[in-house]
């Protein structure tokens, strides 16, 4: 008995630890009703993802070479989208949202939600693709 509740108190204080610290990372929405061209391109509607009708909404979604995207919401303009590759220009390895920020795990370089590099090791922005947007859609590609 008195190891199950020492290992319970361990739990919980790792637990803490972990929120306090800001370790877990945010929920990233994966985008629903994402279609993939025959062009390479891919169709994201918004009234399907509710994240991007907000500045500051996220999606994330693999394009048809299975690069991890995201499309993120930067303005209420209709075309106030960007499309970012989600691979660390340090070392390549896919970064994940955290605090607001995306962050890879590998060596924690940090870039704004907009994929500007803010910490080093990365010395170069997240790459960007190319986006066409309407009022109820936004292809990336």
């Amino acid at each position: 008995m008195e190891n199950e509740s020492t290992l319970s108190r361990r739990s919980l204080l790792c637990g803490l630890a972990v929120l306090t610290l800001g370790l877990l990372p945010d929920t990233a929405i994966a985008a629903g009703n994402v279609k993939v061209l025959s062009n390479g391109k891919v169709e994201v509607l918004i009234s399907r993802n509710t994240a991007l009708r907000k500045v500051g909404g996220v999606v994330q979604f693999q394009d048809g070479n299975g690069r991890s995207l995201a499309l993120v919401r930067t303005s209420n303009a209709v075309n106030g989208f960007k499309a970012l590759n989600l691979s660390c220009t340090h070392e390549g390895v896919t970064v994940g949202l955290s605090g607001g920020k995306w962050v890879c795990p590998e060596h924690r370089a940090e870039f704004a939600l907009d994929g500007k590099v803010q910490a080093k090791p990365a010395k170069r922005d997240l790459g960007t693709v190319a986006i066409k947007a309407t009022r109820t859609k936004v292809t990336v590609g």
